[in-house]
């Protein structure tokens, strides 16, 4: 609450400078990524969560990750994408028996089905397949947004 206080009282004597408004924009929302990397392994963790640690109102949040092109859903879902694929990934050169659900899981999602439907989406195959176990860095490319793909500040 206190750093929503902060904020408010900061925007009410900030300069009418776009600069300076933009370097406020870009501190929080580093600090956004940094709520978000904290919690998007928990299957229960979502933009109402990000914006209540953060101190901002669901909308202002929504703000920000429309101007990057963004929403803070595909941004926590695109994190916990890259956690399975580095996870899959590990299964395969250790060659572990790791469940699949398991995996799933971990990375935040409640639902299988709906973590390998994801998946399938972002990287062309689904997570058991063949190519999974080969290699998942090796498809990283031919994907959809990615979290990092909203890093760069909006000018």
């Amino acid at each position: 609450m206190q750093l929503a206080v902060y904020d408010l009282l900061g925007a009410l004597f900030a300069s009418s400078d776009p600069i300076s408004v933009s370097r406020h924009a870009q501190r929080l929302f580093a600090r956004i990524r940094g709520v978000i990397n904290d919690g998007f392994e928990d299957p229960d963790f979502g933009p109402r969560e990000v914006a209540a640690e953060a101190g901002i109102s669901l909308r202002y949040l929504q703000k920000l990750f429309t101007a990057r092109g963004s929403t803070c859903s595909e941004f926590i879902y695109s994190l916990r994408l890259d956690h399975a694929a580095r996870l899959l990934h590990r299964r395969a050169s250790l060659a572990t028996s790791q469940p699949l659900n398991e995996i799933a899981y971990a990375c935040g999602f409640r639902d299988y089905s709906h973590f390998a439907r994801k998946f399938r989406d972002r990287f062309g195959y689904s997570p058991g397949g063949r190519e999974g176990r080969v290699t998942v860095r090796a498809h990283a490319e031919k994907r959809a947004p990615q979290a990092d793909d909203v890093w760069p500040p909006a000018v």
